[in-house]
């Protein structure tokens, strides 16, 4: 959506830390500036009504992002699952990857998969898979809809480790091989089968240095491959979105 392609760039080391739009292709070069240290971006894409909203606000404050309600995009839906023992959040990631590739059968391609580099991972869904995608203020809500509903189809002793308070259009995600703040560990890409069969300890040992990205770019957001839509998907997005489209139409005045 070439539209959409504006974020809201943070790191720990940048004045205010938060509300430096910038277009996702200037990202790469603010994490390098700040060498890869704490760097955080929106996973929704903005337009620039964004940039009107902040423009409208007083003189008084600085500009801030904070209470935008307008239109969202996203290419990947994020699904964090953490746990402070580590383990249980890898047994969770796991048995999610093994449904979306073994129960849905989606593209290999459109599932990235990351270590934190603290106490969980990250996984990233293509949402090529759901069919196209269209930008909306509800985006919010179907992905935490979506979130919720993938949980249930694991265990409801591992469900806990699913971080479902990520549902703001706001709200900023670590960019993979950037070091984390406290643990000094990086956020590495891992695979499928090293998620499954690693110990917390070969993980830990992974994430001293940063992995290559071979499906993205240096964000994480823009994927270099084609990905198909998958049925299974595409269905549960159409249900979720006409839920989502009654819980919010607004009375006929």
């Amino acid at each position: 959506m070439a539209k959409f392609h504006l974020v809201d760039f943070a790191a720990h080391y940048q004045k205010g830390f938060r509300n430096h739009v910038v277009p996702i292709h200037d990202v790469p070069a603010l994490v390098d500036s700040f060498k890869r240290y704490g760097c955080y971006a929106t996973y929704f894409f903005f337009s620039d009504e964004l940039l009107t909203y902040m423009s409208a606000q007083s003189d008084n404050h600085p500009p801030s992002i904070s209470g935008y309600e307008g239109k969202v995009w996203a290419p990947y839906l994020p699904i964090d699952v953490d746990h402070p023992e580590l383990r249980p959040a890898q047994e969770a990631g796991s048995r999610l990857v093994d449904f979306l590739l073994a129960q849905w059968a989606i593209d290999p391609n459109a599932l990235q998969v990351y270590f934190s580099g603290s106490k969980g991972f990250h996984l990233l869904l293509d949402t090529r898979v759901f069919g196209r995608i269209l930008p909306s203020r509800n985006l919010p809500i179907i992905f935490d809809s979506l979130r919720r509903h993938l949980a249930q189809e694991i265990p409801e002793s591992l469900r806990q480790t699913v971080d479902l308070s990520i549902k703001d259009r706001v709200r900023l995600l670590r960019l993979p091989n950037t070091q984390h703040e406290k643990s000094n560990l990086y956020k590495i890409i891992v695979s499928p089968t090293e998620l499954k069969g690693l110990s917390a300890d070969q993980i830990f040992q992974l994430a001293q240095q940063p992995r290559p990205l071979a499906l993205t770019d240096q964000t994480g957001f823009l994927s270099s491959v084609q990905v198909a839509a998958n049925p299974a998907a595409s269905a549960l997005f159409l249900r979720v979105r006409r839920q989502a489209a009654k819980l919010t139409r607004k009375p006929f005045i």
